[in-house]
């Protein structure tokens, strides 16, 4: 009896394991796999994620910034830092992602994740809103 009462116990952590991942390639799946490597990179990127949230609202803000003289985004984003995390994101995060839904019949939109992530680290609405418009960075195919 007891034996067997240890031999369940032990199988709880695999069985818990098992359970808590989603079916494969089902919504609910693709956005617990998007959120565990997300998760990572904004751990990973935490510093550079809090600067850009810092700095954004000055560089866009009412008071002059950056759009005042800067003629592209391209140019308010490098100001500010922002395409060195887009770089980061399209070259470490992205992949892990695409490999992740390879087998899956629909493929992710990059540049509405890396956006959504921004948008959940609060960072300024209209650096997200920038770096949307030259999301094809993002979207780089392996």
């Amino acid at each position: 009896m007891i034996r067997s009462f240890a031999a369940a116990m032990m199988a709880l952590p695999l069985l818990s394991a098992c359970a808590t991942a989603p079916e494969p390639c089902t919504a609910e799946w693709f956005d617990w796999k998007t959120e565990r490597i997300i998760g990572q990179f904004v751990v990973d990127h935490r510093k550079e994620i809090g600067e850009l949230r810092n700095v954004a609202p000055m560089m866009f803000g009412a008071e002059g910034g950056l759009q005042d003289i800067a003629p592209t985004s391209m140019l308010i984003l490098t100001a500010i830092g922002a395409l060195d995390l887009v770089v980061d994101f399209a070259g470490d995060a992205w992949p892990q992602i695409s490999d992740a839904v390879s087998e899956c019949a629909t493929a992710p939109d990059a540049t509405r994740l890396f956006a959504d992530m921004l948008r959940r680290e609060g960072v300024d609405e209209r650096a997200i809103t920038a770096i949307e418009r030259v999301g094809g960075l993002v979207d780089i195919k392996r």
